[in-house]
């Protein structure tokens, strides 16, 4: 008899709390698909078959960009709080600066979330558009500003950490060239000079 209030009890929890979670979780579940397919839309394709932006930015700025994102949404700060920092600091970070400059002031106060999407689309940059696309989950109620802004950078770090492993792995490789041809040369020109020699006293001989 126990045993069976018990399991009563439980069923009831359930069905008055758990709604409410199950709801969330699968909105979640449902936006993370849909951001999964935005990315094979024919218009994301599209546009990252077509020729770079003249717009460049390099991946250590935009993970410099994102980090002060995560330092101030630590601090309590808003998205569009977060994004005012940020103008701010990368005022004078040459093309990428500006352009968050300009973005900050023209749509800051419709949509902080379009700042991350308009500098997205300026610099063609696939990191800014997958944070655009979990700021956009997070706006909805999928997850936190955090979360997101965390995410992303653990994606760039990880493509970072990826890249310098690459150089380390080719620099012996890239050493071993140059080598090679400095002493092929070298061994040529030492070789080369005494026989080089005979040859011009050989022709001064003949000559007188």
């Amino acid at each position: 008899m126990g045993f069976m209030l018990l399991l009563l009890a439980l069923l009831v929890v359930l069905i008055a709390f758990g709604g409410g979670a199950w709801s969330r979780i699968k909105l979640f579940q449902r936006n993370r698909g849909l951001a999964r397919l935005a990315r094979y839309s024919p218009r994301r394709l599209w546009r990252r078959g077509r020729k770079k932006s003249a717009l460049q930015v390099d991946l250590p700025t935009i993970r410099d960009f994102i980090l002060t994102l995560q330092l101030s949404l630590s601090l309590a700060e808003t998205l569009a709080g977060a994004l005012m920092q940020a103008g701010r600091q990368f005022g004078d970070r040459g093309v990428f600066g500006q352009r968050l400059t300009t973005r900050v002031r023209s749509q800051l106060q419709v949509e902080p979330e379009a700042v991350i999407r308009a500098l997205a689309e300026d610099f063609n940059s696939e990191h800014l558009t997958e944070l655009a696309d979990r700021l956009d989950i997070a706006h909805e109620g999928g997850l936190s500003y955090s979360e997101a802004v965390n995410a992303t950078l653990d994606d760039i770090e990880d493509e970072i950490r990826i890249n310098v492993e690459k150089e380390i792995e080719r620099a012996p490789t890239m050493l071993t060239i140059p080598m090679i041809i400095g002493v092929f040369f070298a061994a040529l020109a030492l070789l080369g000079f005494p026989l080089l020699v005979v040859m011009f006293n050989s022709m001064t001989g003949t000559i007188q």
